[in-house]
């Protein structure tokens, strides 16, 4: 039985600043080990470092060594957490399972409110939900890495939340855990720091 911690030994860590490939740009990769869970559900490792994982014609993928600590909600609702080392001998994919699953539920999750929300699970972090208007400066901006070109135009705030989101690959929950702040004013201060963003971005186009 291969495990998680043999299996994190012999694959590359992931750029972490670059943006999570494409399922297309993952066929050119090595295979390092594959698990056909069912007949509409694998997971697969890649030499570069990244997991891909399909069930039912959808998919998701994010890096191998972002796999750490689990949080969970127990039956009392009380947050737990499995330490990373408890998985670190078990078979491989046990907790790679866990976290895609978890990341295709809060990708597939329809949230009602007054602004029609999209998932972007391209990139380096795909839990965070983001407002339409700033979905167009993503597609366009992020997808070419010039996010740091605009960092600049920030509050000390806003750039700190932005760094720790695009470059330290942290959802919205743990940033506001480490930050001290709720999670709500952490996706705010998001939204308003894209919102600047794509101003400044839009002035350097005309």
């Amino acid at each position: 039985m291969l495990t998680l911690k043999e299996l994190k030994k012999v694959v590359k860590v992931a750029g972490m600043t670059k943006r999570v490939p494409s399922e297309k740009a993952l066929e050119k990769e090595e295979i390092v080990v594959k698990e056909i869970l069912s007949g509409e559900c694998d997971i697969t490792v890649y030499a570069n470092g990244y997991v891909l994982y399909r069930e039912n014609g959808k998919k998701t993928i994010f890096p191998l060594h972002s796999c750490k600590d689990y949080q969970y909600m127990d039956v009392k609702e009380d947050r737990s957490i499995m330490n990373e080392e408890f998985f670190d001998n078990e078979n491989w994919y046990i907790r790679l399972l866990m976290e895609a699953t978890d990341r295709m539920e809060i990708n597939q999750t329809k949230v009602a409110s007054n602004h029609r929300l999209v998932s972007y699970s391209d990139y380096a972090d795909d839990r965070i939900l983001l407002l339409d208007p700033a979905s167009d400066f993503l597609d366009q901006y992020i997808e070419k890495e010039m996010v740091r070109d605009f960092l600049g135009c920030l509050t000390a705030r806003q750039k700190e939340i932005i760094q720790l989101f695009y470059f330290e690959e942290m959802n919205q929950e743990k940033i506001a855990d480490y930050l001290g702040i709720r999670q709500q004013s952490v996706c705010e201060m998001m939204q308003r720091a894209l919102s600047v963003m794509k101003k400044h971005a839009d002035k350097e186009e005309n």
